[in-house]
């Protein structure tokens, strides 16, 4: 509590770490910067806002969650123009490195 008023303090860097954890098996640090953010209309017709933040990694073996992602690769930006992937991921790894140079 912060007086009346329930708080959750780190909430996004928890959150960050949580799902690197769950998704990946990584272990990222909290120091994060934003990346960008996208809104978009799912499929099945929902709304939704996807927020990108870009973190330092820590630790693990990367070990994807059933039922979600179905390869990955440690790869630098130039590397990832050689890779089938979603659109705009190279110059957000380009992004990316900038931030924490």
């Amino acid at each position: 509590m912060n007086g009346d008023v329930l708080d959750f303090e780190d909430a996004v860097e928890k959150l960050v770490a949580r799902e690197a954890r769950e998704e990946a098996g990584v272990e990222v640090g909290r120091e994060l910067k934003y990346l960008n953010s996208v809104a978009y209309v799912r499929p099945d017709g929902v709304p939704s806002l996807f927020v990108k933040f870009v973190a330092p990694y820590f630790s693990g073996e990367v070990t994807l969650e059933e039922g979600g992602f179905t390869e990955f690769a440690w790869v630098t930006a130039e590397e990832a123009k050689g890779y089938e992937c979603i659109m705009g991921m190279p110059e957000e790894l380009e992004q990316a490195d900038r931030l924490f140079a």
